[in-house]
């Protein structure tokens, strides 16, 4: 019953999700105000992948012992990830002003040539899952 609530809960989320991003998307069309949009686009994934990780948090968290993170598997696997999902947040805040490498590539379907709007999500969706799959007892 556990795993059918946790697979429920996550098809709520998903479905609610893709929802509330095909109104911001919509939104940004009428608005020309897309910062929004890639906003949510970048960190709904991310929060799909931790949600995939909390069987492992649960587990962590339950068990006895030293708390540990594997930064190799969180520097190697983890910040690229982290990166290329984060890049449209750092190129429409204008926090960092550079041409920033794949940049257009992990936009997506707006600005990317060849991209699929699939890439920022299966990215943020693997950084969400490594970050906290790298916290360890």
């Amino acid at each position: 019953m556990v795993y059918l609530g946790y697979v429920f809960l996550l098809l709520i989320m998903v479905f609610f999700g893709l929802k509330f991003q095909a109104s911001l998307y919509l939104n940004s069309q009428e608005t020309y105000k897309i910062f929004p949009y890639f906003l949510f686009k970048a960190i709904f994934p991310l929060i799909i992948g931790v949600y995939l990780a909390a069987p492992h948090l649960y587990k962590t968290f339950t068990k006895a012992g030293k708390w540990k993170v594997d930064w190799v598997k969180l520097i190697v696997v983890g910040l690229p990830f982290i990166y290329l999902s984060i890049v449209p947040i750092l190129y429409f805040s204008e926090v960092i002003a550079l041409n920033l490498p794949f940049s257009s590539y992990a936009m997506g379907g707006y600005f990317g040539g060849d991209a699929s709007t699939s890439f920022g999500t299966i990215n943020g969706i693997i950084a969400g899952y490594i970050v906290p799959s790298s916290i360890k007892k």
